[in-house]
């Protein structure tokens, strides 16, 4: 599969599972939400380490571009943070949820009409298609949850802020996996 699709391909399984939450019971909505929240994590790392860096190099105010989409990511990743901290099914949950939905809905538009197109454009199929593998390869290598054997070892981090140190050794995993 190539990037493009890849990544249209994540977005509509996550635009899927915002409507299955709103859908669920307590319990399924709790389920639903921890598969969301990892599919994100990994969503987020793969576009980082594979997607973002390409637009730097190929698009057209690609480095603007890049830093834009990065620092909508990071927002994300703090309303995820602030969810792990928050009380499932409560108001203020809720709300972080709606804002969630809002920030990844809103950037995954960004995407699919500014980054998306030109990538098309200026980037031949065949490394489309090669960076495609690297992007659902990288997916691959990001834990779900924050684990004591991450790849980084940094267990003490990983308790104390779940998101960022998860997305950071999901980073190094990545790294390491591109360099071999």
């Amino acid at each position: 599969m190539g990037l493009i699709e890849a990544v249209l391909e994540d977005h509509e399984e996550v635009k899927a599972l915002f409507s299955q939450i709103d859908r669920a019971d307590p319990k399924e909505r709790a389920e639903l939400f921890a598969t969301l929240r990892a599919e994100l994590v990994r969503h987020e790392v793969a576009e980082q380490e594979i997607v973002h860096p390409l637009t730097g190099e190929r698009v057209r105010d690609g480095e603007e571009t890049r830093r834009d989409l990065v620092a909508e990511e990071r927002g994300a990743e703090r309303i995820l943070n602030d969810m792990d901290d928050a009380e499932s099914g409560t108001q203020e949950w809720d709300g972080l949820l709606g804002r969630l939905r809002a920030a990844v809905l809103t950037h995954a538009e960004m995407e699919e009409s500014i980054e998306l197109p030109q990538l098309r454009q200026r980037v031949d199929d065949d490394e489309l298609e090669r960076k495609g593998t690297m992007f659902e390869a990288a997916k691959k290598l990001v834990p779900a949850r924050p684990q004591p054997d991450a790849p980084t070892g940094r267990v003490a981090d990983l308790a104390q802020e779940p998101i960022p140190a998860l997305v950071a050794a999901a980073r190094d995993a990545v790294h390491k996996a591109m360099a071999t």
